[in-house]
């Protein structure tokens, strides 16, 4: 997979802790949710480390055809949920017109991180948890594994997604609160195209 692990792991107990984590098999693979992003593994590219960091985190990995939600709790709580559709966590993404650039540029306020993304079309910028941003790493691919597409969307309100035939990670954007600091920065940096690397014309 294309995820660093350590970042992986650290996600993954974050929702546990909080919103509770979700795991999913749907026969061909895993999907995990945790609130505003969703991670899909292939069952037959799915690495020893990623099986046992959820195991670890879980105790086991729902049966075919089932979902299961945890929390972290004195009993360790679970509740059995309805399997989600696939295009819920594995969209094909052949389509999505939208591409996104990661411009590079981290906004750290309000207790928390984001990363400012570019629609390549548009010029419009989002704002995604820095640590999913972060987290996606070519290099943590396995031996055969295809490249990462770019950050992509079908819409930006459907979530942004990183795939390629092992995992797909996707995550919603980070809402701008009006008249604030990261408003105002969102909007002077649609002036520069970070692709052509110059100011738009």
């Amino acid at each position: 997979m294309f995820l660093k692990i350590n970042y992986f792991k650290t996600l993954m107990k974050k929702a546990w802790s909080g919103v509770g984590l979700t795991v999913g098999n749907d026969g061909e693979g895993i999907y995990l949710l945790g609130g505003y992003w969703s991670i899909y593994l292939d069952s037959e590219w799915m690495t020893k480390k990623a099986k046992a960091a959820i195991i670890e985190l879980t105790g086991f990995i729902p049966a075919a055809g089932h979902a299961v939600a945890f929390w972290k709790s004195e009993d360790n709580q679970t509740e059995e949920r309805e399997l989600l559709p696939e295009r819920y966590y594995k969209p094909d993404t052949t389509y999505f017109k939208t591409k996104y650039k990661d411009t590079g540029i981290r906004i750290r306020d309000y207790g928390r991180g984001v990363a400012v993304l570019q629609n390549t079309n548009t010029m419009e910028t989002v704002m995604i948890a820095e640590n999913i941003v972060d987290m996606v790493d070519g290099y943590s691919r396995e031996k055969g594994e295809g490249l990462v597409s770019p950050p992509v969307s079908e819409s930006g309100q459907e979530g942004i997604c990183w795939q390629n035939e092992t995992c797909t990670l996707k995550c919603m954007p980070v809402v701008a609160q009006e008249e604030t600091k990261e408003e105002f920065l969102l909007k002077k940096l649609e002036e520069y195209d970070f692709e052509e690397k110059r100011r738009r014309s």
